[in-house]
């Protein structure tokens, strides 16, 4: 159980810091991007934002079901759904911050990268067990 919530918090964690310290990166590289109160109807902006966000997402979701003592899916989809919550809270409270649709891709897609990275994982044990050989 220890093990569980380590790798689910872990996965947490880095897609946090990561998604964070980007954009943190991005609001200081580029300002006129940005209005006063933060908020941005730059559609590349918010394209490369999902884009970014996904990969984090996945890449944490990964990691989580790696880090995971058995059933790495289920662990990436565990991550997900926090995830979700979280976002769904952040789109509540910076709704005013982007376009309707920014925030309406961005919640459809969390379930999605948590797939991916839970099955990145699953692929990847697939793989390991079908290149074992059997000693004669």
């Amino acid at each position: 159980m220890a093990r569980s919530l380590l790798a689910i918090a872990t996965g947490f964690v880095l897609i946090a810091l990561l998604s964070f310290g980007t954009d943190v990166a991005l609001k200081s590289a580029m300002p006129s991007l940005y209005e006063a109160d933060g908020s941005t109807s730059s559609v590349p902006l918010l394209v490369l934002t999902i884009a970014y966000v996904g990969l984090y997402a996945t890449a944490g979701c990964y990691l989580a079901a790696r880090m995971a003592p058995s059933r790495p899916i289920r662990h990436a989809v565990i991550l997900g759904i926090l995830g979700l919550i979280f976002n769904i809270a952040g789109a509540v409270a910076m709704w005013h911050t982007a376009p309707v649709w920014y925030h309406g891709v961005s919640l459809l897609l969390v379930m999605l990268w948590a797939w991916l990275g839970g099955r990145m994982r699953e692929q990847e044990l697939a793989n390991a067990s079908s290149h074992r050989t059997v000693p004669v």
